[in-house]
């Protein structure tokens, strides 16, 4: 699944499955690389704890529905596995623990969590550890209830713009199939399915995707790479080229984006593709991809390429490298008109400054020794609808000798 965003006015979630950003272990002070001392002006400053675990674990998703409604899902860990996968909520007067809805009682892994609106919350999970069709828990009018997914594909990516107005991004394992020249193909197009709060409408699109998000539920882009078409194999000897599809309420359609080569000679199996999308409005869409290739072939190799792509209501265009540590990262969101949240809490404001985010240290002492390392792994971040809050959530592990544990940890930052 794909890494989620926030959109401007309102909160959208769409998030990488269950994977954070690695543990940050570089401190709190601001980014010493730019030579910017001190957050810009309306940029948040500082991450502040809320909730801190009291078992090893950590929290790997988060929805917040409203001011007084937020939701994470996490679980514990012992021996190094999942055990105990459980929901947070806080409405308000702090973070409380939560059981599973039945449906999701005996899934192997945490679920992904997603905001319907502002008293609607999808929770998805599969049955197996390999994956497979999603199990839906939906919670609406204050009780859980189960959705029937559609029949076949693992679940990629997701977007809500309300209870019954909800779009999934599957690989459906279609057969393989004859190409009419005796050739046996595999098909690697990508699903989507609607959900209209009664039944499911599924679409092939007509390439590979892996991320989905819109700004409505008749403005949804899916992006991802194709295999045939312009800029593949001949001359170029891109075995991808990145791709995008659109749809406007009636039908999905690719739409071009750049061509991506390597200078000659172009280094084996070389491709592009991208994994990330984040629309902010009709007009003000964002997808962030990789060019690359396979290493360790060839003695002179070129860099790899970060893609950064803007649709600016025509056509896809390169968008302008980004300052500092936030031109190679990833968005979590994308905080409205004052600036996007990158990986490892970069964010860079509206005036084009990337700087870091405080954050905060467990207080040693206890099990917390003197010399340990503490580094915090983001798994989600969201802003809270109608208010000025950045919410957080992950674990902070605690690496020293003899003792090392993780705590998942709630934390928010202020604009």
């Amino acid at each position: 699944m794909a890494r989620r965003t926030a959109r401007a006015g309102m909160l959208t979630v769409l998030a990488l499955a269950l994977t954070g950003c690695g543990a940050d272990t570089t401190g709190g002070q601001d980014d010493a690389r730019t030579g910017r001392p001190g957050a810009p002006e309306g940029a948040p400053v500082a991450l502040r704890l809320d909730h801190v675990g009291d078992q090893d674990g950590e929290l790997t998703d988060l929805a917040a529905l409203g001011p007084d409604d937020l939701w994470a899902a996490g679980h514990d860990r012992k021996n190094g596995g999942s055990t105990g996968r459980y929901l947070l909520r806080d409405t308000g007067d702090g973070w409380r623990r939560l059981p599973l809805p039945d449906a999701l009682a005996d899934i192997p892994y945490p679920p992904r969590l997603d905001a319907a609106g502002p008293d609607a919350l999808w929770a998805t999970g599969t049955t197996t550890e390999q994956g497979g069709p999603p199990v839906i828990a939906q919670w609406r009018d204050g009780r859980w209830s189960t959705v029937t997914p559609p029949p076949e594909g693992d679940l990629l990516d997701l977007a809500a713009f309300g209870p019954d107005d909800v779009t999934l991004l599957q690989n459906p394992h279609p057969p393989d199939r004859d190409d009419g020249a005796g050739n046996i193909v595999s098909d690697s197009r990508t699903q989507v399915a609607h959900w209209d709060g009664a039944r499911w409408t599924t679409t092939l699109l007509p390439f590979t995707a892996a991320a989905l998000d819109g700004t409505s539920g008749d403005d949804l882009w899916a992006v991802g790479h194709r295999s045939e078409g312009p800029g593949i194999g001949g001359d170029g000897q891109e075995m991808n080229q990145t791709a995008a599809h659109h749809y406007d309420g009636t039908r999905w359609t690719a739409v071009d984006t750049p061509l991506r080569r390597f200078p000659d000679p172009v280094p084996p199996e070389a491709g592009a593709a991208l994994d990330t999308v984040v629309a902010v409005a009709p007009d003000e869409v964002h997808a962030f991809g990789r060019h690359s290739f396979n290493h360790g072939e060839v003695e002179e190799e070129p860099d790899d390429e970060h893609l950064r792509l803007r649709w600016d209501g025509k056509r896809w265009r390169d968008l302008p490298e980004a300052e500092g540590a936030c031109g190679t990262r990833t968005p979590l969101l994308v905080d409205g008109d004052t600036g996007t949240l990158y990986e490892n809490l970069w964010y860079q404001a509206a005036d084009g400054r990337c700087h870091k985010l405080d954050r905060p240290r467990l207080p040693t002492g206890g099990e917390v020794r003197e010399n340990a390392r503490q580094g915090l792994g983001v798994a989600e971040a969201a802003v809270v609808p109608g208010t000025d809050r950045i919410v957080v959530v992950g674990h902070l592990a605690v690496m020293q000798g003899g003792n090392p544990f993780s705590r998942p940890v709630a934390l928010h930052a202020t604009r």
